[in-house]
């Protein structure tokens, strides 16, 4: 899903996957193999949203995330003026707000809640990466060297922000959820706040982890070795390692968690709990989509 190369599937490709998925979900697909079978999968989770099984906005969806994430990334790395680091951050919370909102774990959304889950994220990684700064900078030098940390925080405190408050719709209204055998149960608030909370963990702590804190490390020991490597060829080694780091941390920050949560009834509301699927099984544990 994380894979660029997505972002060249044609229209013709998709319907296609679709169809030879749906013809599966028929027991139409005699002949076929396993091969085609997963790449069509590959293809329609890459494009099409789990829940509205509609074409994702293809600036938000997950294999547009490298290229969409290196400019801001590296430009909040580059950083030395106000200025810069007002623009960049606003830039990086523009670009997890549509992520937000495109991979979000229900059909709908609050346009209204995007706008100030945006707004906030805006504020908050402004405020920390500015006032971080100036703190560092006047203290002793122990403290100064703590400034590699300054981008990270702020990108950590805005995007849990953004996508807290971009998915809050979901937690007060519920996600939808169902049993093993795909039978819809109704929507349930306990487990979008699951949701919410691992796909925060996974995508506003452990990804900026790599991006944000390995690149300044890895040009500290690049000067060092090359002292030549200065102006615009220090920018383009510090954006080449940014991109081949959030390349590297995505498919691992995103699948710390499964898409498809399995969680338990206990831990869901009371209406959820004693359930029976078609057998007249107890239903222990329901799935839904998490969001990414």
């Amino acid at each position: 899903m994380t894979d660029p190369r997505n972002l060249l599937l044609s229209k013709k490709e998709v319907e296609g996957a679709q169809e030879l998925l749906a013809q599966h979900a028929r027991g139409e697909t005699a002949g076929v193999s396993d091969l085609e079978l997963w790449e069509a999968k590959r293809i329609k989770d890459a494009v099409i949203h789990p829940v509205t099984g509609e074409e994702m906005f293809l600036p938000g969806r997950m294999s547009a995330f490298v290229p969409a994430n290196t400019v801001p990334t590296a430009g909040m790395l580059l950083a030395r003026t106000p200025a810069a680091t007002i623009f960049f951050q606003w830039l990086n919370q523009t670009v997890n707000t549509i992520a937000n909102y495109v991979n979000r774990s229900g059909a709908t959304i609050d346009s209204m809640q995007v706008a100030q889950a945006y707004a906030l994220g805006c504020g908050v990684s402004c405020g920390i990466a500015l006032g971080a700064g100036r703190l560092v900078q006047s203290g002793p030098p122990w403290v100064k060297r703590l400034g590699i940390a300054i981008p990270y925080a702020a990108v950590v405190a805005s995007g849990g922000v953004n996508v807290a408050f971009t998915r809050l719709p979901e937690m007060r209204q519920g996600v939808p959820i169902a049993d093993r055998e795909g039978n819809d149960l109704g929507f349930s608030k306990a487990a979008a706040r699951t949701s919410v909370a691992m796909t925060i963990a996974s995508r506003s702590v452990v990804l900026p982890i790599t991006p944000m804190l390995l690149p300044p490390l890895a040009m500290a020991g690049l000067r060092t070795m090359l002292p030549s490597l200065t102006g615009v060829a220090a920018v383009a080694a510090e954006v080449a390692l940014v991109a081949s780091s959030i390349y590297l941390a995505l498919p691992v920050a995103i699948g710390v968690f499964p898409q498809v949560l399995e969680i338990p009834t206990s831990a869901l509301e009371v209406e959820f709990q004693g359930l029976h699927d078609s057998e007249g099984r107890p239903i222990t544990h329901i799935v839904c989509n998490r969001g990414l």
